[in-house]
């Protein structure tokens, strides 16, 4: 959620969805999940995504209700092919 050695952006962003209830669904990433962000790791080894950015990408998959992901790491996510169409939005 942060740039490397840089807390402030996630710290900012806990705080906005703590303040924000209404407009944020934070999840679980439910069973299995390890095991697909391993595959995905595995498949896209030519990028820089981390653990994190692959069990978001499994939780979206999962559920075709996910239509905006909020990140601000929109990089590594533009490289990513969701199975069905999500906004990446960044901040």
């Amino acid at each position: 959620m942060s740039p490397r050695k840089d807390a402030s952006i996630a710290l900012t962003v806990f705080k906005l969805v703590d303040e924000s209830v209404e407009l944020f669904e934070v999840r679980r990433a439910g069973q299995g999940a390890h095991r697909r962000a391993r595959d995905i790791l595995t498949h896209y080894n030519d990028q820089s995504f981390s653990y994190v950015d692959a069990v978001v990408f499994t939780v979206a998959d999962a559920d075709p209700a996910i239509e905006r992901i909020l990140t601000v790491d929109g990089r590594d996510f533009s490289a990513y092919r969701f199975a069905h169409d999500v906004e990446v939005v960044v901040p």
